[in-house]
């Protein structure tokens, strides 16, 4: 039979985009169309009239004859996609996969058979890609150590993972794919997968669900054996949601580590705070004895010292002092370094703070036979600055070199403005600091290889200058030279304005002093149990002809000595047997009779919380053990002359 069907017919045929053949009962083929003859690369009369067989692989056309026997035998149709995989057979022996729909046709011929054929070589290649991307997808999802799980637009699960299966293994048994959100958190939460210490088991599942509807940062819970999990959770662009539970009980316990090491930190930093300041306490005692019956023998008027007396006595007051200073470097480091240095940042003018450094240091420079200078332009803009801080500084410099120095030599203050900054340089032509000890210079306790030598110092003075210079906003450093000498410099901002004028000069003090008119006595209540200090009191005020002093050993008795005489000033230890000094000055301060009575605090206590403290008790001034004369007796002259 050949292919003699009408031409628009036979143009239907062609456009179809699968491949047509029509073959009689016995499988001979009787038509094809266009694209069959593409797919298998023959020409249409090469086709006709030939079994349908030779389009079938070697393979299984043995078996071919069988089937289309058994087809035509109980004929219906058949769509594609059904059955087994199929291929078929190109005129040049190679094989492709195709699907086959079959549809009897009844004629006056007898049955036919009509099959659509598809060529499927792309699409099995996408297959193929696709279940290899699945299997990585899925690979790289298992390998995941976090629990995994992914919902669909009903909440039902389409994905998870091993952690997952295996955190909620022991409450699901049979598949979980399919299971929704509320009926796997529900066997979860029942079979004892969590722990329900702190939480109830129902007050879980609802915080859960409200997450896990409106996801918004993460949420934690625990395990019943003790683990922490976080949950995360995210929407997807297609209504669903993606949920993560991370195990982070190694995060919880190492914060929990690093809180307790906190705690010992604070706690080791309390404990070395109250060292310091008991320390401080018990080395300025004794001090304040030592160096207030120094400087009272010093100014002894009625039975003067000798030449040689005096000489020695300033050995004794010179070791007080520097054991002073050294407890006054370990408190300042201490206060530094706990972040309990308040720096009061204002415009300083630099000339003033060098000259009184210099005057400070001249009688120190004096004895080491050094002679100290300073140069200064005429107009120099003022810095910001911490005007006791920068003096401390100057004065630690200062002091540096003319310790470093050597007899006959120099030490230089300069001042000069350095790119927005002012530079302050010390120089002198000492020893010098050796090469491979400059690197450490500005490290706590170095001493630039004179640390056994024959120079006092703790080796902390320039720490605690780089740490206020750097509070300041300023900048040291230094050059050295061994034999030559060096030159420590602080740079710090300039402030807008230039400096127009002088600083105004302290009003002068009255030439009559309070403490000295005999026809106007004045009362003075010391608080101390020390004897010691109760007698370098008396000794100081006592040749005093306008004071009259009483003393009490305890805060209780001097309460009442306060009450019975109404004096005009007290001064109050603060650290007493039985009542404080603190508890002593609440009761001052509560009693109309003795509120408006200015009361002085002394202690050996330095801390900067101590004089904190003092100042919101309500001191008047709080001074620090061992007593400096001078300021003691100005803070005296101050209270009375009012």
């Amino acid at each position: 039979m050949t292919d003699d069907i009408d031409l628009p017919f036979r143009e239907l045929v062609d456009a179809a985009p699968d491949g047509m053949l029509v073959c009689d009962a016995e499988g001979a083929i009787l038509l094809v169309n266009a694209e069959a003859e593409r797919m298998f690369g023959y020409a249409r009369e090469e086709l006709l009239g030939r079994r349908v067989d030779v389009l079938v692989p070697d393979a299984v056309r043995g078996k071919h004859g069988h089937h289309v026997a058994g087809y035509t035998g109980a004929p219906r149709v058949r769509p594609m996609g059904i059955g087994m995989a199929l291929a078929g057979r190109r005129k040049d022996g190679t094989e492709i996969p195709v699907e086959i729909s079959l549809a009897p046709i009844r004629t006056s011929r007898g049955l036919l058979v009509t099959a659509g054929i598809r060529d499927v070589t792309d699409r099995r290649k996408l297959e193929r890609e696709n279940r290899r991307a699945t299997a990585y997808l899925m690979s790289a999802v298992d390998s995941v150590k976090d629990a995994f799980a992914l919902f669909d637009e009903h909440d039902r699960v389409m994905l998870v993972n091993s952690a997952a299966r295996q955190l909620l293994g022991s409450a699901i048994e049979g598949a979980i794919v399919g299971l929704t959100f509320e009926d796997i958190v529900d066997r979860a939460l029942r079979s004892g997968v969590f722990d329900f210490s702190n939480e109830t088991r129902d007050a879980l599942f609802a915080r859960w669900l409200a997450y896990h509807r409106a996801p918004s940062g993460t949420i934690d819970m625990r395990t019943g054996t003790g683990r922490y999990l976080r949950v995360t959770e995210i929407k997807t662009a297609e209504h669903g949601t993606v949920t993560t539970i991370a195990d982070i009980t190694e995060d919880v316990e190492r914060t929990e580590q690093l809180r307790t090491a906190q705690q010992a930190a604070e706690t080791a930093s309390a404990a070395k705070s109250e060292f310091l300041s008991s320390m401080s306490h018990e080395l300025r005692t004794p001090l304040n004895a030592i160096l207030g019956f120094a400087q009272l023998l010093e100014r002894d008027r009625k039975q003067p010292l000798g030449e040689r007396q005096l000489e020695r006595l300033q050995h004794v007051q010179r070791g007080g002092e520097h054991l002073l200073r050294l407890i006054d470097d370990v408190l300042d480091l201490s206060r530094i370094e706990a972040g309990r240095v308040a720096i009061s940042v204002e415009p300083v003018g630099v000339r003033e703070v060098i000259e009184e450094a210099v005057a400070t240091l001249q009688p120190m420079a004096a004895r080491a036979g050094v002679a100290l200078a300073h140069a200064c332009p005429g107009e120099l803009a003022p810095v910001l600055a911490d005007r006791t801080r920068l003096a401390q500084i100057l004065m630690n410099y200062g002091s540096n070199a003319i310790k470093y120095g050597r007899r006959g030599g120099f030490a230089r203050f300069e001042a000069a403005a350095a790119h927005g900054a002012i530079r302050v340089t010390v120089s002198d032509d000492g020893i010098g600091i050796p090469a491979d000890k400059q690197d450490r210079v500005f490290e706590p306790f170095q001493r630039a290889g004179q640390e056994a030598g024959p120079i006092e110092g703790t080796g902390i003075g320039l720490t605690i200058t780089r740490r206020l210079a750097e509070m300041m906003k300023g900048r040291v450093g230094f050059a050295s030279e061994v034999g030559r000498g060096s030159v420590f410099w602080i740079e710090l901002p300039v402030h807008g304005a230039r400096t127009t004028g002088v600083a105004a000069a302290d009003a002068p003090r009255s030439a009559a002093s309070p403490l000295a008119t005999a026809d106007a006595a004045r009362t003075i209540v010391y608080i101390e149990d020390n004897p010691s200090n109760i007698a370098f009191m008396e000794d100081l005020l006592g040749d005093l002809p306008g004071v009259a002093l009483r003393t009490a050993p305890t805060a209780e008795i001097g309460l009442e000595l306060v009450r019975a005489h109404r004096p005009d000033v007290v001064i109050l230890d603060i650290n007493l047997p039985g009542m404080s000094g603190f508890d002593a000055i609440q009761r001052l301060k509560e009693w109309p009779e003795t509120k408006a009575i200015p009361v002085i605090g002394l202690s050996a206590a330095a801390l900067l919380r101590d004089t904190s403290r003092a100042a919101d008790a309500g001191f008047h001034r709080y001074l620090t053990k061992p007593v400096k004369v001078d300021e003691l007796m100005s803070t005296l002259e101050d209270l009375l002359a009012r």
